[in-house]
């Protein structure tokens, strides 16, 4: 008996310790797995970032100060001023109008590859995220969260070092977050570092905090709930309040009103009503893009150098904005940046001259409208900010002149040489990599 109970007692132990250990395999396996899917997962959530900051880089323009083409396969891609490069500095002053005027500033484009030593690389994503919430310039400002707005409050610097104009973190603070972290995860993994030393740009001794103070308080952030003072709640119980909010949204982080009025505040008299009505909303000159943009208006330009003044249009829906023109024909200029009022209404399709239904000599939009950017958009933020522009404003009465145009009408300079393809190039391009 005893015999045989000890071999059965250790037949069992046997049995009990290869369970043990076969559920621990299994259970090691399955850790193993379950770790292996939730990295998996977690690099492709870091790609879709990724790839969401860089769509967010194309349709914001970024490249148009800080170099290269508008598409990531341009040489000097976001890499800032260079010696090659000297028509990225601007003049911010009265000497942007008149030469020689005091006082003035030059604002120089930074390097914003993760270079260590020369661009954005010694930062971390936080700051950066600071930069484009608050305007906080990341070398002077710790990787901390703020929480404030307000300068001495919380832990928003007393005095403010902001970055310089023309950067236009007024315009992006509005973006939601998780865009603004796509964009610094683009900007600190998505590009390769790239060396270029870039002079720091000018300013006046307060960091431009005097400048900013009375913008910041006409134009608060968030923005008024819907519908503000020159907005008006859609009647039509078909139109999709979803898509016009969406479209709100856009032309504000766009930063519509800086040009078509009112700025960043729908509370403004006169928000995307254009020239003439709001103060801001005024008409500027535009040069040839191989003549320099001398200091002054066109009225003092030398003799010979070319210049045509833009008015910036009625975007509200009256007949004296773009109340004639159907959604097609808005989306079209907004992709393809062809005049609605020249433009038929139908599906472009082509974008290249003479190619399909592309108009060979097309009446493209005047300078300063930055279809060339808003292309990149998706086909939703375009149709959302036309239902918006259509459904969401209040109709304002402005006629405004037609903007001067050179006798192409444009297309010298709207080449796919000047402002890339599209679509742009996947992703990545030689400027760029993928899985980090």
């Amino acid at each position: 008996m005893g015999g045989k109970g000890s071999a059965a007692a250790l037949r069992v132990a046997v049995m009990l310790v290869l369970a043990a250990t076969g559920y621990a395999l299994v259970s090691a396996f399955t850790a193993g797995s379950d770790a292996a899917a939730a990295l998996a997962a977690e690099e492709r959530i870091s790609q879709e970032q990724i790839q969401r900051g860089r769509q967010l880089v194309l349709e914001h323009a970024c490249s148009g100060c800080h170099g290269g083409s508008l598409t990531p396969d341009g040489p000097g891609w976001l890499t800032g001023m260079t010696e090659s490069m000297p028509g990225l500095e601007f003049l911010i002053g009265p000497c942007a109008i008149e030469k020689d005027a005091e006082p003035c500033f030059r604002t120089r484009p930074r390097n914003l590859a993760p270079d260590n030593l020369t661009g954005l690389g010694r930062f971390t994503e936080r700051q950066i995220f600071n930069a484009l919430r608050y305007g906080l310039r990341p070398g002077e400002t710790p990787d901390v969260e703020i929480t404030s707005i307000t300068p001495g409050e919380g832990n928003f610097p007393a005095s403010p070092k902001y970055l310089a104009p023309p950067m236009p973190w007024l315009a992006w603070r509005y973006m939601p977050d998780e865009d603004l972290w796509a964009i610094a995860a683009y900007l600190k993994r998505g590009l390769k570092p790239v060396r270029n030393v870039v002079e720091d740009s000018e300013g006046p001794p307060d960091f431009w905090a005097s400048g900013y103070t009375e913008f910041l308080a006409a134009n608060p952030r968030p923005a008024p709930p819907f519908p503000a003072a020159s907005e008006r709640a859609p009647t039509d119980v078909n139109v999709d309040m979803h898509r016009v909010l969406r479209g709100r949204q856009v032309a504000i982080q766009h930063d519509c009103g800086a040009c078509h009025g009112g700025n960043n505040n729908p509370e403004n008299a006169g928000f995307l009503a254009g020239t003439g009505v709001a103060p801001n909303a005024t008409e500027f000159p535009a040069w040839l893009p191989d003549q320099p943009p001398i200091s002054g208006p066109c009225s003092v330009q030398p003799e010979g150098v070319a210049c045509w003044m833009m008015r910036p249009r009625n975007l509200t829906p009256h007949e004296t904005g773009i109340g004639g023109y159907t959604d097609r024909q808005l989306f079209n200029a907004m992709r393809y940046g062809l005049r609605p009022s020249t433009t038929p209404d139908v599906v472009i399709t082509s974008s290249v001259p003479g190619q399909g239904n592309f108009p060979s000599q097309p009446d493209y939009l005047g300078i300063g409208m930055p279809w060339p950017a808003w292309r990149y958009m998706s086909d939703d933020d375009l149709w959302a900010l036309i239902a918006y522009l259509r459904h969401g404003l209040k109709p304002v009465d402005n006629q405004v002149d037609a903007s001067e145009a050179p006798p192409d009408k444009w297309a010298s300079t709207y080449t796919v040489e000047n402002i890339g393809p599209y679509p742009a190039p996947a992703f990545p391009t030689v400027h760029e990599v993928a899985g980090k």
